[in-house]
């Protein structure tokens, strides 16, 4: 195993190195209280998604196909009494976060953090008490709750240092390119590995960063592609803690590097932005700026909801029911990345669901009609509903630079036009989730409702406490047993 020499600072070792080092000295002490206890109701935000994910139709198939070639193991699954392998488990429960666009997301480097560390973090731990070979290991809530911290940390990082959203403008699913890294750190930092140990970690999540944002059209592959994420950094941190070297530099290599490949094309100068990945490590959190969706739709098409949703109060006659018809057109300017990545015109009817809550007309149309947009909006039995065609045939977008910016991303300028030639504008730069955030308490709140459709009362209660005394856990089984049991479907 390699080594820094002594005669070589980290900072001259680059920011891979540099990142490395970082994760590896990490303390509970370095992190700022606020940051800490943020992290704990993060973790209850993906954790009400995947209950609720657990057993929609989509994740019930994903189980049934993974179960016909992946052996039984030992490794537990979020709302199932099955076991698999540590990838696959992590995979599955990875899945079930993403599985309702409920779940968390970074405005500027677009990635969905919890789906990503929460089930990572899950099988490593587990990992750690059956080990062949070695003594097993209890991991503290407090040391699952850093090594989230260090994940959160490590995956928006390496988006800030490709330019954010850019990447989703050109069609690569970000998020499951930037999480790769992040759940190495992640994991990495769960096992305690060294710096140079990490740095391989690392190495070995990129060369496997991957995410087509194709899959947004339909299809189900959408709903595990974070999973990718988690598989590549939790195998990356098991070959590592093994001593299996992995890639060194591996972000800052100019010749087949990650920055410099993801980056490739992309028109700016300089192409990627190296510093981005340590600028202010330790000091300014990233961990802060992840934002909650409140609703079951792409957040980049929060902005528009919320306009509706205004719009909708404010003129209750002209939003009636029997008035939408009355509706000639509805237009939405947006963000270039918004723009591409839910701006589409859809092409069939119906869409699947995951197309559905990926096109900013179907959702607008779904707006005006339900007046909310929750997972019940997109049952099967909803998808191709006269009332809601009409309005997405009469949707259009469009690129405004005004929204570009990371603090107006998810924001919006919605035009409404009736038959009368009365005429509704509204501007948002950002919706509510994103900014103003959503408050700790709101993520209980929302905690709550999400699983009470799902598990019991006393176990709805004993998920919550868990999570929210996590610093205090000597044991994080506790919370993997409490989470690892069969619940109900969230969506026939």
């Amino acid at each position: 195993m390699g080594s820094y020499g002594p005669e070589q600072s980290i900072e001259s070792q680059g920011v891979t190195a540099q990142l490395s080092h970082w994760i590896s000295n990490l303390q509970p002490s370095d992190v700022p209280p606020a940051v800490l206890e943020r992290a704990k109701y993060q973790l209850l935000d993906g954790i009400a998604c995947a209950l609720v994910g657990a057993h929609v139709p989509w994740s019930e198939k994903y189980v049934g196909a993974t179960a016909e070639y992946e052996p039984v193991g030992e490794y537990s699954v979020i709302g199932w009494d099955k076991k698999f392998g540590p990838l696959a488990a992590s995979m599955m429960n990875a899945a079930f976060v993403q599985a309702t666009e409920l779940d968390d997301y970074h405005a500027a480097a677009p990635v969905h953090n919890s789906a990503i560390m929460l089930p990572t973090l899950m099988a490593a731990a587990e990992s750690l008490a059956r080990r062949p070979g070695h003594v097993p290991v209890k991991v503290s809530g407090s040391h699952f709750l850093l090594s989230t911290i260090a994940g959160f940390e490590s995956s928006i990082r390496a988006g800030n240092g490709l330019y954010g959203n850019d990447m989703l403008a050109r069609g690569w699913h970000c998020g499951a390119v930037y999480g790769a890294p992040g759940s190495a750190a992640a994991a990495a930092k769960l096992f305690e590995l060294d710096p140079v140990q990490t740095e391989d970690a690392i190495g070995i999540a990129c060369t496997q960063a991957c995410g087509l944002m194709a899959a947004q059209f339909g299809g189900m592959i959408k709903r595990v592609q974070h999973g990718f994420s988690t598989r590549n950094g939790l195998m990356g941190a098991l070959l590592a803690r093994g001593h299996y070297e992995g890639i060194k530099k591996a972000f800052e290599r100019p010749f087949g590097g990650f920055l410099a490949m993801f980056s490739s094309g992309n028109g700016k100068n300089p192409p990627y932005r190296e510093d981005a990945i340590v600028h202010k490590l330790g000091t300014h959190w990233e961990t802060m700026h992840i934002r909650n969706k409140l609703y079951a739709a792409v957040g980049t098409s929060h902005g528009m909801i919320e306009i509706l949703e205004n719009m909708q109060t404010a003129h209750p006659k002209r939003f009636a029911g029997d008035q939408l018809l009355k509706i000639t057109s509805i237009h939405a300017a947006q963000s270039h990345a918004g723009f591409h990545h839910d701006g589409w015109q859809p092409d069939v009817r119906p869409l699947e669901v995951t197309g559905a809550q990926m096109c900013a007309a179907y959702v607008m149309a779904t707006q005006l009609v339900d007046r909310q947009v929750l997972l019940a909006q997109f049952s099967n039995d909803q998808l191709n509903r006269d009332e809601v065609w009409d309005l997405v045939y009469r949707t259009t977008c469009s690129h405004d630079p005004y929204f570009d910016p990371a603090e107006r991303l998810s924001g919006a300028r919605v035009t409404v036009v009736f038959e009368d030639g009365f005429i509704l504008e509204e501007s948002l730069d950002m919706p509510k989730g994103f900014d103003p955030w959503v408050t700790n308490e709101q993520l209980v709140e929302k905690y709550r409702n999400l699983a009470a459709s799902v598990v019991d009362p006393k176990r709805l209660k004993a998920i919550e406490e868990t999570v929210l005394r996590l610093d205090m856990l000597e044991d994080v089984t506790e919370l993997i047993e409490l989470l690892a049991k069969p619940v109900g479907k969230g969506l026939e």
